[in-house]
């Protein structure tokens, strides 16, 4: 059991982009105008959302161990390369210090947010049983936005683009979480989890993705014109919806074809990236 299986449970990428994510929010809301006296509070804002993101990250694995047998079985944890209790001490490390560290920072509005954003990123992994449990995935991918938002002490005139690119986040993650529903449809019906596809159906979930999605990218496209943004942000979001929606009525087309679908998911994540980047240079 080497160090490689354990950095494959943290998901280096999705970590990394979770604490680059909080910096460049907090970057963006102050406009761009930052110096040596913010270096604390971005570095405080990257530990924030790498361990939290990867202790999320390892606790979902060993919660999923079953059923990742079934769907995933190439993970670390199902294939036998990683120990689910020393995944299980590193996860509480990264947790540990992931919430300790903003205590530096005195204060008590980003103590109580990371708290939250923790409590919710860890609790899920235990409410898979719970069909709504997707809007707490959804939920807990909005924490770097809040977090940067109020770690850049909430300026104002930045309000209307924190809500608005908080509740796009909300949309398209909890859009792309029913597709992964679908896709995991077989699994998750053997071992008795209840998702949107195993409770209501397939077909169901199917409409429920498109519907989603439809919202997201309208809200998206909508932001463009209310929001005074650049033409960068403009340009960003529109490629953004355009690959964002071809995923998932891909994914609809070809809802019975694994390939497909994990195409389609891997396809959203990109195009959520490319709308990440549009929020970090919403100002440009």
């Amino acid at each position: 059991m080497g160090v490689k299986a354990y950095l494959e449970l943290i998901r280096p990428p999705n970590s990394l982009m979770s604490g680059l994510g909080a910096v460049l929010a907090i970057v963006a809301f102050l406009d761009y105008n930052v110096s040596w006296d913010h270096l604390l509070i971005l570095l405080i804002a990257f530990t924030t959302g790498f361990t939290l993101t990867a202790s999320s990250m390892i606790i979902n694995d060993i919660v999923d161990v079953e059923v990742d047998k079934v769907n995933k079985p190439w993970k670390p944890l199902p294939r036998g390369e990683a120990s689910a209790k020393t995944a299980l001490i590193t996860a509480t490390t990264l947790t540990t210090l992931g919430v300790l560290v903003n205590t530096i920072t005195n204060n008590y509005k980003l103590i109580i947010t990371t708290l939250i954003y923790t409590t919710t990123g860890i609790t899920y992994n235990y409410l898979r049983k719970h069909w709504w449990s997707h809007t707490l995935v959804a939920f807990s991918t909005t924490g770097p936005i809040i977090y940067g938002y109020i770690a850049s002490n909430q300026p104002q005139h930045k309000l209307q683009l924190a809500v608005t690119f908080t509740l796009i986040v909300f949309l398209a993650t909890l859009g792309r979480e029913i597709l992964k529903a679908i896709q995991d449809y077989r699994g998750d019906l053997e071992r008795g989890y209840s998702t949107i596809a195993t409770k209501y159906g397939l077909n169901t979930a199917l409409k429920t993705m498109i519907t989603t999605g439809l919202l997201a990218t309208t809200l998206a496209i909508t932001s463009t014109i209310i929001i005074n943004t650049g033409i960068l942000y403009k340009t960003l979001i529109t490629i953004t919806t355009i690959i964002y929606m071809q995923s998932l009525i891909e994914a609809y087309k070809n809802n019975t074809k694994p390939k497909i679908l994990e195409k389609s998911r891997k396809k959203t994540l990109i195009a959520m990236s490319i709308g990440l980047i549009a929020f970090w240079l919403s100002g440009i």
